[in-house]
């Protein structure tokens, strides 16, 4: 199904920018069945008919932001949280730093991950994007947890990482579509409890020179994707 048109001339493309950020914008101030294609273009300060140059619709303008996104999380995943990351951190650090950066990637995308959900509503595989996005953040953390282990091919060790990561996983999602009282996706608490989750579920008892923390995560905020690949429909 295509989802954008393509942008051919470098103005195109800056209005493509454009109408992709003011997405991302509009989604942090509402909700996804509030917003127009009107407020779309306004906000990107562009008209509804060079919207519709670039998208058929509404629901693909969102599914094309929701999946540039995700492209662009992946590339920055694999830029900064890489083994020679933490090659100096000891396993519960390491286990803290992929806490933290799941816990800041959904404090950072909140409104889409929100918009997803509400999306999915309607065609349950409106929510694949953002859920096949989770499963690569949960690979990635595992591989990197489960080499600070001694024995880095255990099978179970890896379900047991699997656990925790899903436990926190279904936490995060929670307190952005129905806001808890306890831990908050605003908590500064939440990143030490979703820690120990997964050390609990790993099953490691930690003494207390371990628990020391790795710098604050800070993920890489840029604007979506900036050409669509896509091909007009005939």
């Amino acid at each position: 199904m295509v989802k954008a048109f393509p942008a051919k001339q470098q103005r195109s493309e800056q209005t493509h920018e454009k109408l992709l950020q003011a997405g991302l914008d509009l989604l942090r101030d509402g909700l996804f069945d509030d917003i127009s294609i009107a407020q779309i273009s306004a906000r990107a300060g562009c008209s509804v008919g060079s919207f519709y140059l670039r998208f058929r619709n509404k629901e693909a303008f969102f599914e094309f932001l929701f999946e540039s996104i995700s492209k662009k999380l992946q590339a920055d995943l694999l830029s900064s949280l890489t083994p020679k990351s933490i090659k100096e951190l000891t396993l519960a650090q390491t286990v803290r730093h992929c806490v933290d950066h799941y816990v800041e990637t959904n404090r950072q995308y909140e409104s889409i991950i929100r918009a997803a959900v509400q999306y999915s509503i309607n065609d349950s595989a409106d929510w694949q994007p953002v859920r096949d996005n989770g499963l690569k953040l949960h690979a990635h953390y595992i591989n990197l947890i489960i080499g600070k282990l001694r024995t880095p091919n255990s099978e179970q060790a890896r379900n047991q990482v699997l656990v925790g990561l899903q436990i926190i996983s279904g936490h995060l999602v929670n307190s952005i579509i129905h806001p808890v009282n306890n831990l908050p996706l605003s908590d500064p608490a939440l990143n030490h409890w979703l820690f120990e989750v997964v050390m609990h579920c790993l099953k490691v008892k930690l003494p207390a020179s371990a628990m020391s923390q790795p710098k604050k995560v800070q993920l890489r905020t840029a604007p979506p994707a900036k050409k669509a690949r896509t091909q007009r429909s005939k």
